[in-house]
């Protein structure tokens, strides 16, 4: 008696500091805001410089994708690329190639792991209680009589029942429906799909890098022939202004050639800025730091290939990654469409198992287990089969009818957008298809313009070794055949895109095209 005295002063001194502690963390919580504005400074993950950040944030890009990091490229001051070797780096370090190997990564694991919707749930508890007021239990009990053997008389009983109780639950159910089936299907086409986005910005990159590096060639190439323009031009002002201190031209004519040289120069800080920029985010694409020197090795130059549109979309429309994003979409919808109907119409089976056991004596001065079939009882410990099904999904106006309707809008909806992208793939395949044909015969005129251009220039030649030419015109002749070849790779990066683009919507490869 004197042990639960105890207790039940411990116990009110516990639940009035909880009480008095209520107000205090409520008026703390109310004064969280500081009444003067300070700009946040705290650094992020305990980073300080650029440096310790990436670091920092290195521990989320080790992805296992045949390398991590850098580690694919060669810690040299120069890292020396060919297109092929660009396209390699950078399915080893793009991030958002990375980022998207994580999700299908999840949905994998998903996929995989499907079946654990049959594992049942099961929740173990265990309680330790105290009644407020002390308990008793009384009961009318049969005596056997001392005065007359065999005679029960009946006698008041009354006993105290302990303040404090003991209890333990375990409770397992599982709920069984021909749904379930339908959502294992759905993390499979989820996981499908994953696959699917991930192996399309795979391709994406592997496109962009492609076009970015022969992009920077032809921009080499451009800064090349501007730089040899401006050393023209800069040659023309100097015989312009000796010609005009001997008298020989007027000087507006040595002012006209000034202007002309001094004008090609911000073009050629334009052109510096604009591939500085193209070879950053190059770098980027590649997932490589952004203080590397890169140099590029390579040329602008395809093979032309003779490829017929509509051939090419009979054999390929079906294998278009989007087309088959799409198609993945359609099976979706039909499979929660019919997950949707099992749910509502077919019953579900409930299997459960519970047990609640309590003890009976005093759980500080008792001991728990010297008789446990006495000392512990259950009030509802039982198995159980439940069949339930829901009655308002059969009403046409219920929710589950109205998302299912919705559902079944969506799937045609879908459909359409199939059509669309049908009719939208048909349709670049066969600009693209024209795009390459055009720029096969653009090339074959700008070849002829470079013959005419070199024809020029050594005409020039000629004439100033016979002394009836000036140096300056067949430097000039000599920068007209360049720009005449720098058009013809311009118009071979153009074709070469176009191939590229072609590749990347038929999901195959040239090769394999110029096979068929």
């Amino acid at each position: 008696m004197k042990k639960n005295k105890i207790m039940e002063t411990v116990f009110t001194l516990m639940v009035t500091g909880l009480l008095f502690m209520l107000p205090v963390a409520v008026m703390a919580g109310g004064q969280s805001e500081s009444p003067q504005t300070e700009q946040y400074t705290e650094s992020v993950g305990g980073a300080e410089t650029v440096e310790e950040l990436k670091e920092f944030a290195g521990t989320a890009t080790q992805v296992e994708s045949g390398s991590t990091g850098e580690a694919a490229v060669n810690e040299g001051a120069v890292v020396e690329l060919t297109v092929d070797r660009a396209v390699e780096i950078a399915m080893n370090n793009n991030l958002q190639l990375k980022s998207s190997l994580i999700d299908t990564r999840i949905k994998e694991r998903k996929a995989d792991y499907a079946w654990n919707r049959f594992i049942p749930s099961v929740q173990a508890s265990g309680t330790l209680g105290r009644m407020n007021t002390e308990q008793s239990m009384s009961a009318l009990v049969g005596v056997e009589a001392t005065a007359v053997p065999g005679v029960y008389e009946p006698i008041y009983m009354e006993q105290d029942l302990p303040q404090w109780s003991v209890s333990a639950g375990l409770d397992m159910s599982l709920r069984l429906n021909l749904a379930m089936f339908n959502g294992i299907r759905v993390t499979q086409l989820d996981y499908q799909g994953g696959r699917i986005s991930l192996e399309q910005a795979r391709q994406r990159v592997a496109r962009d890098v492609k076009k970015s590096f022969y992009n920077l060639l032809l921009m080499q190439e451009n800064r090349q022939l501007m730089v040899e323009n401006i050393n023209a031009a800069e040659r023309r002002y100097q015989q312009a202004r000796i010609n005009y201190e001997n008298g020989l031209v007027p000087e507006l004519t040595m002012l006209n050639a000034e202007v002309a040289y001094e004008n090609l120069k911000p073009q050629l800080k334009s052109i510096d800025l604009g591939y500085r920029q193209a070879i950053q985010g190059f770098k980027m694409t590649l997932g490589i730091s952004l203080d590397r020197e890169l140099a590029l090795e390579g040329t602008i130059d395809a093979e032309p290939v003779a490829v017929d549109s509509e051939q090419l979309i009979n054999e390929h429309l079906t294998d278009r990654l989007d087309i088959q994003s799409v198609v993945n979409g359609i099976t979706g919808l039909r499979n929660q469409i019919e997950a949707t109907k099992l749910q509502a119409f077919t019953p579900n089976l409930i299997l459960g198992y519970n047990l609640d056991p309590s003890f009976n004596g005093d759980p500080w001065s008792d001991p728990w287990f010297d008789d446990i079939s006495n000392d512990w009882n259950q009030r509802s410990g039982m198995f159980r089969v439940t069949i339930a099904m829901s009655l308002e999904s059969l009403l046409p106006f219920s929710q589950t009818q109205v998302g299912l309707r919705e559902l079944e809008d969506n799937l045609e909806k879908t459909k359409i957008g199939l059509m669309q992208s049908i009719d939208g793939a048909e349709l670049e395949i066969d600009s693209t298809v024209r795009q390459l044909e055009k720029s096969r015969d653009t090339i074959e005129t700008l070849q002829l313009n470079v013959e005419r251009a070199r024809r020029a220039y050594e005409m020039a030649e000629e004439a100033y070794n016979a002394g009836s030419q000036e140096l300056l015109e067949v430097q000039n002749a000599e920068i007209e055949l360049k720009q005449a070849r720098l058009e013809v790779l311009k118009e071979k990066y153009t074709y070469l895109s176009a191939l590229i683009d072609l590749e990347y919507q038929l999901n195959t490869n040239i090769e394999r095209i110029i096979e068929e």
